[in-house]
């Protein structure tokens, strides 16, 4: 297998690996296992669905994480993929240790929001590093890094802004504010409710999602009318798509009350969206050609 392959499979499986996590959450399996890093005292406890799904999840993010290990060892035994890919896979290792700790401490402060969420903005960060690694890898040696880019702080407000996002979905998750409007697109029939108890997580998370959605279709439309690059152009077209797509999985969830699969999908289809959107800044800050503003 090359290193390429791998990193592909590895990326793949982190991205699975990110419904899995928010399917734990849906199911109320979080929980199941009172203890961390064994579930009940035992590595293969007495199964029921919700132990399943937890004890599942754990035993799959260990795979992931013995899987990052051996990317980090391959990269490291040669020269050439050390000086090339040496910081990327650094930081995957990185941010592993940081997710299995904040795993463990999920489980033993017992869902306590703040850590709940951060794992989750971890295991993206830890998906981004492992795919820097992958695209590096298609990368010529001559490509560098290239800060001067038109559109640079673009790029990267709205990578900020999809990351943020995702914080108040997670905040909203954590908090079991999934239900606290119980219509769409208003809210108890107001468009602007008072911001108080659950109704307050909600709200900011719809809100700032609006804010979110208006910055990745701008800048699908300023790649695509700017810019040279396809690969960016293509990157971009598919997160306009996906965050066009999140809104209606976003109102799905509250008119349906909140069907775990649709609730597992729209924290995949929201990852996804901040995915293309920094592959398309990875392209767009490493490619050589001139472009015109």
């Amino acid at each position: 297998m090359t290193l390429k392959r791998f990193y592909t499979i590895l990326s793949a499986m982190i991205l699975i690996n990110l419904l899995y996590g928010p399917l734990v959450r849906a199911t109320d399996s979080g929980l199941a296992c009172p203890d961390w890093p064994l579930c009940h005292g035992k590595f293969v406890p007495e199964f029921t669905f919700q132990i399943f799904m937890e004890v599942g999840h754990r035993y799959y993010s260990g795979i992931l994480g013995i899987l990052v290990g051996i990317g980090f060892i391959w990269i490291l035994r040669n020269k050439e993929t050390r000086e090339r890919l040496g910081i990327a896979a650094t930081l995957s290792l990185f941010f592993l240790i940081s997710q299995v700790i904040l795993g463990g401490l999920t489980v033993t402060k017992l869902l306590h929001p703040t850590t709940v969420n951060l794992h989750l903005l971890n295991a993206v960060l830890l998906l981004s590093a492992c795919l820097t690694v992958r695209l590096l890898i298609s990368e010529s040696r001559s490509s560098v890094f290239q800060w001067k880019r038109p559109g640079k702080y673009f790029f990267v407000f709205v990578l900020i802004v999809v990351l943020y996002q995702l914080f108040l979905g997670g905040k909203v998750s954590s908090h079991y504010a999934g239900l606290a409007c119980p219509d769409f697109p208003t809210c108890y029939g107001e468009w602007f409710p008072k911001m108080i108890g659950t109704i307050r997580f909600q709200m900011e998370h719809r809100l700032f999602g609006y804010i979110a959605t208006l910055s990745v279709l701008s800048l699908s439309a300023y790649g695509i009318l700017y810019l040279n690059n396809e690969k960016v152009k293509k990157c971009l077209k598919i997160a306009a798509y996906l965050i066009s797509f999140q809104i209606l999985l976003g109102a799905m969830n509250v008119l349906y009350q909140l069907p775990k699969l649709i609730t597992g999908l729209h924290t995949l289809n929201g990852v996804l969206v901040f995915m293309f959107c920094f592959i398309a800044a990875f392209y767009h800050f490493r490619s050589e050609e001139k472009e015109v503003l």
